[in-house]
């Protein structure tokens, strides 16, 4: 595996439990992140787990942070030890002997936030529940394409306020093998409710593998049955809501039951957590009165297969539901393996020969505007100490190739800007295939038309060509550029630390926001700036590595800021997703390259990362020196620039997954009913998809056997001076510049 950042796991694993609050409507909350480590798959069924020391409080809510294309499924459990003194394993293990072990939260196929109903929480981190551990266990299915490594994780909502109930769930397993040869094979699972605290059962999920064709509960109260839940584990592995108010009282007998269809089997299926193995599961969610004893001190797990007890089961219990193909095609499972593949190192478009590649942007038919500065580089010797370009002579070179790729192959369509040009910086296309540009050599900001296929007609230009300032008439080396409706939103950048805001039709200015440092919504040179699906600013706050997201009126609303990087140069939005890029290494592992961090909108979390290599490549490949970074309208290819002096390159990426539908919106907050002790306010569904693989087999017999016998942390770094020079760390010519 190549050295690359990801050799600083060892901080990570130590950073990736992250703590913050935040105001909600009914209580002040904490949110607590749990984190995957920058994991990458090794082999197929590939299961890990990371743990942290549980913080004291009652859970109220589980954001999840996961895509279905890398993740099969995450469990978070609550341990009262965990299985091993690290903070990080490989293998099925989760928690250790000797204590509780709680399933609190599981996902699977990008389902949504879950939001437990009024006074009801989970209780962690307390002396009489248990739970002194938090273990996060994810499976991947297969291994990645790529050089993708992984920072999946679950953010708990947390309150201080104990509830009226407490929540828990009761996982009914079975480990009855499948014999072949059979349309309908029932798998059974019956235990005795004995404790004196009754229970209130208001969510139900099944889990089967590919065999499954049906999963049904009841319980039996003085000889009646009433039923729990059943669903089809082929749909999407919902969450459910039960209707009516359920009660299991001591004495009470819960059974649930598995239909399995083997008519395709030369041999015995055995239950197991891998892909060639079943599954038998029913979840089912409760609650009970807080003042009351924990019915489950250890754990609810319900595993014995009682033929006796199962004789008068209902009937409705095994019967199928009708068919629904559309649900089983959302809920299908990818065969093709998550991957962010090299497709090509562009050095050459055409016969234009890149200069430093300093921005990107796409036109309204998908093709990419390459924005570089040709034979001119910005080094030590292109400014004198007050800003003023040195050599006031254009570039003679088209900067601009309008270039379409299909695949690893380009074909140049415009070749434009040719003697207009002093030093290219940031490029923008509008829905009417406009061209809005930035040039730091000039100082200006300036409106183009596409005139012709070698032809830039300029509409109108904003700052005082070549004079640098920091008033409303000037720029003082603007860096990136975008359009939202009628307004124009310029980084300005490298001297003024700010955001103007043009009128698009004229070029005047309107307003501005942001002030030199690194408090929010401070900035220590901002470097790019995008929009994104909500119509919000994405600004590379680059000195400070972070990226601050705000409205159209200057105000803060989200941050990326992580100690993975200490700078950032460049960032893309593509509908729940913010790829960054840093420009430089961190400082003491310059050798180990640098990668592409993409995050999930709203979270200020990195879930994933990239980086050029590939496991099937014999080259250790790095980046130069990454200035801008694109992804194309489709979410299929990134492309990055990189300045590098001497290796100026356009790096091609495409990224593969399957499509089977679409994904639950990650903002989906699920409807509870708003009182639980009525009975008409019950009925609720909850869109939650947990497909999850739960623990071996024989672990689960171990445990039964038991029972029966018995963040990532924000850099908070201080102001950086201002970098004024756009190869800092590469420049080879002899220059002091920083």
């Amino acid at each position: 595996m190549p050295k690359i950042i990801f050799l600083l796991l060892v901080v990570s694993i130590c950073q990736s439990a992250k703590l913050s609050s935040f105001a909600s409507q009914n209580d002040d909350l904490q949110k607590y992140t749990i984190q995957m480590t920058g994991y990458s798959p090794q082999q197929t069924d590939d299961y890990v787990a990371v743990s942290r020391e549980a913080i004291s409080g009652y859970i109220v809510g589980f954001e999840p942070m996961a895509n279905a294309d890398r993740v099969h499924h995450m469990l978070l459990y609550g341990c009262t030890r965990p299985a091993q003194e690290d903070t990080f394993w490989r293998g099925m293990q989760t928690c250790g002997y000797g204590g509780g072990s709680f399933i609190l939260y599981a996902w699977a196929r990008n389902a949504p936030n879950l939001n437990l109903p009024k006074d009801v929480a989970f209780s962690v981190g307390h002396d009489f529940d248990g739970i002194k551990y938090f273990v996060l266990q994810v499976h991947y299915a297969q291994p990645f394409d790529g050089e993708v490594h992984d920072f999946s994780g679950v953010t708990l909502h947390v309150s201080q306020k104990k509830p009226m109930n407490l929540a828990a769930v009761m996982l009914f397993v079975s480990g009855t093998p499948i014999p072949p040869h059979m349309a309908a094979f029932q798998n059974n699972i019956t235990c005795i409710y004995d404790s004196s605290t009754p229970i209130h059962p208001f969510a139900f999920r099944t889990h089967t593998h590919a065999m499954g064709r049906l999963v049904s509960a009841y319980y039996k109260h003085q000889g009646h049955w009433t039923k729990i839940g059943k669903r089809n584990p082929q749909w999407p592995q919902l969450f459910e809501s039960i209707p009516n108010r359920l009660t299991i009282s001591q004495g009470d007998q819960m059974s649930a039951s598995c239909r399995f269809d083997s008519l395709d089997k030369n041999r015995t299926v055995s239950m197991g957590a891998m892909g060639v193995d079943e599954m038998c599961n029913f979840y089912m969610m409760f609650h009970w009165d807080a003042n009351a004893p924990n019915p489950f001190p250890e754990g609810a797990i319900c595993g014995r297969d009682s033929e006796e007890l199962m004789r008068d089961y209902p009937l409705e219990g095994f019967e199928l539901l009708p068919k629904r193909p559309e649900l089983e095609h959302h809920a299908h499972q990818s065969k093709v393996p998550f991957g962010v593949i090299s497709e090509a190192r562009h050095q050459t478009i055409g016969d234009s020969k890149l200069g430093q590649v300093a921005g990107l942007a796409f036109d309204t038919y998908g093709n990419l505007a390459v924005f570089h500065r040709a034979q001119r580089v910005w080094d030590g010797r292109t400014f004198d100490n007050y800003n003023y370009l040195l050599d006031k002579t254009t570039i003679s070179d088209a900067v601009i190739l309008l270039t379409r790729f299909d695949g690893n192959k380009s074909t140049v369509l415009k070749k434009l800007g040719a003697g207009q040009f002093y030093l290219p910086h940031g490029i923008y296309i509008d829905s009417n295939d406009i061209v809005y540009t930035t040039d730091v050599g000039s100082h200006t900001v300036a409106k183009w038309r596409m005139k012709s296929d070698s032809e830039l007609e300029k509409l109108w230009e904003a700052g005082k060509k070549l004079e640098p300032g920091s008033d409303h008439e000037h720029f003082c080396k603007p860096t990136g550029i975008t359009k939202i409706g009628e307004y124009i939103f310029v980084s300005d950048g490298y001297c003024n630390s700010r955001v103007v805001v043009l009128d698009a039709s004229s070029g005047k200015y309107v307003r501005q926001f942001g002030l030199p440092g690194d408090e929010p919504g401070q900035f220590n040179l901002p470097h790019d700036i995008v929009t994104n699906a909500q119509q919000q600013l994405i600004v590379t706050d680059r000195e400070n590595g972070r990226v601050q997201v705000f409205t159209q009126q200057g105000q803060l609303v989200d941050e990326f800021h992580t100690s993975m990087f200490s700078n950032l140069y460049s960032a893309a939005a593509f509908e729940d997703y913010v790829f960054m890029v840093p420009g430089r290494p961190l400082m003491g592992h310059e050798n180990e390259g640098i990668s592409v961090f993409v995050g999930r909108a709203g979270t200020g979390l990195v879930e994933y990362a990239f980086g050029p290599n590939s496991v099937k490549s014999k080259e250790f490949l790095k980046f130069g020196q990454p200035h801008n970074i694109r992804v194309s309208p489709d979410g299929l290819h990134v492309f990055i620039g990189d300045i590098a002096e001497g290796k100026a390159t356009l790096w091609q990426f495409k990224i593969q997954h399957e499509e089977s539908g679409h994904p639950m919106p990650s903002k989906t907050y699920i409807p509870w009913p708003a009182q639980m002790n009525d009975p008409k306010t019950n009925s609720f569904i909850v869109l939650l998809a947990l497909g999850v693989m739960v623990l071996g087999c024989y672990y689960v017999k171990r445990r039964w056997r038991s029972l029966r016998n018995g963040g990532h942390l924000f850099d908070t770094t201080g102001f950086k001076p201002l970098r004024t020079e756009e190869t800092v760390g590469f420049i080879s010519d002899g220059s002091d510049s920083e």
